[in-house]
């Protein structure tokens, strides 16, 4: 039999209409029926995790009538910059019907340029379909069955299930609650066990804290000489100054990661990068990411997105603000407790002892991320992102009638 399938059936149970001109005699057809469940990978089945955004999705209902204020997902509060706006109007003749580069060389360059401090050179930067999809094609070179992850829970949780779904385990750095305060301590003992990879959100999600560069420093320094790969998931790192970025870091243990979608105001372009000092591993990341993982105009719209600096700056100065006052509205509501926190990043995790604290939000038109979208928790907790400028004053004001 031939494998991945059940079985056969004989013909005689169902008849099977002989064309004119052929002999009308009764034929055995032996017809093979596959067992597509068998085929499938059934560990897969086993992870019940789902990432937070997809938590709770289907079963939070929001009040009819009541306008909604989104402080879920980790978009750019402020919208995109005006620079992508006037490139997408000069783009309108873009010629789409030729499939683009292999590598975005001009973005390449460009992200070189505007870093100087990082010292690093366009073939050290791996580009690639957001973030995520920089992420993914990282795992699959990381890690293999039997590796293992580890790294400060909670944390961003697709990177965690892209790990499991390569048949890796998850070896969680714990962080105790409500605060969640993020030291180089767990984490350097997490490294002195020898995973195979150690996973940084850098600034974390979901708490908004930055570890401070020294310590990435002594991770990798550490990493080295452990022989564990340390990756650095920079998603919200815009909203940091470059100087701090772990890009700066010539460790060829260390990987960072990078994204147009949060400070710089492109989650719709689905353009990410990696920069690496690893030649082996950039050499086979090209080789096994899917080709035009970039395209033509995605990579021209995150140009223009990376040269408005005047966007960025006002991103940082309103996001400070924004997470300022919803800071201060919070420490009058003793039932809540807020994470530790760095007031440069927009997002930050909110915990209440018990009850659901998801469709507490959501009764008042508010839109989070579940906590049971992350590792371990449930929706005592949510993480919520800083409100558009001008939903600002009415987030305030709801939050405060709950």
């Amino acid at each position: 039999m031939l494998e991945g399938f059940a079985g056969k059936r004989n013909a005689r149970d169902d008849s099977v209409d002989i064309p004119q001109g052929h002999s009308n005699e009764r034929q055995e057809i032996e017809v093979f029926i596959i067992d597509w469940k068998g085929t499938l990978p059934q560990h897969l089945f086993n992870i019940d995790q789902q990432g937070y955004v997809s938590a709770e999705a289907e079963t939070v209902r929001y009040p009819d009538g009541l306008e909604r204020i989104d402080c879920g997902l980790g978009t750019n509060p402020t919208g995109m910059p005006a620079a992508v706006r006037a490139e997408l109007e000069r783009l309108s003749t873009c010629a789409l019907c030729d499939y683009p580069a292999p590598e975005p060389e001009d973005l390449k360059k460009g992200i070189a340029a505007t870093y100087p401090c990082w010292q690093v050179k366009p073939e050290q930067i791996l580009p690639g379909a957001g973030s995520m999809g920089v992420l993914v094609t990282l795992l699959r070179l990381l890690l293999r069955p039997g590796s293992v992850l580890a790294g400060p829970s909670p944390q961003f949780t697709d990177t965690v299930l892209q790990a499991l779904f390569n048949e890796a385990s998850y070896a969680p750095v714990p962080r105790s609650p409500p605060v969640f305060r993020l030291t180089a301590g767990p984490l350097l003992e997490a490294v002195e066990k020898a995973p195979t990879l150690l996973y940084l959100d850098r600034p974390h999600n979901p708490t908004g804290q930055v570890l401070p560069l020294e310590d990435v420093d002594r991770l990798a320094r550490r990493g080295m000489e452990k022989g564990v790969w340390i990756l650095s998931d920079e998603a919200y790192g815009d909203f940091l100054p470059p100087e701090e970025s772990a890009c700066r870091l010539p460790h060829p243990n260390l990987v960072t990661c990078r994204s147009f979608s949060k400070g710089l105001g492109g989650a719709g372009l689905r353009v990410g990068y990696a920069v690496t000092r690893n030649e082996d591993l950039a050499t086979l990341f090209r080789r096994i990411q899917p080709p035009f993982a970039v395209g033509t105009l995605d990579a021209a719209l995150a140009l223009a997105a990376l040269e408005d600096t005047s966007f960025l700056e006002e991103t940082r100065r309103y996001v400070r603000y924004a997470k300022e006052r919803t800071l201060e509205a919070l420490r009058t509501k003793a039932e809540w407790t807020v994470a530790e926190t760095d007031l440069r990043v927009p997002i930050f995790f909110l915990s209440q002892e018990s009850g659901d604290l998801v469709r507490c939000l959501a009764a008042v038109g508010i839109l989070c991320e579940a906590g049971s979208g992350y590792v371990g928790l449930d929706n005592r907790r949510a993480r919520l992102r800083v409100p558009s400028p001008d939903k600002l004053e009415l987030f305030l004001e709801r939050m405060g009638t709950i």
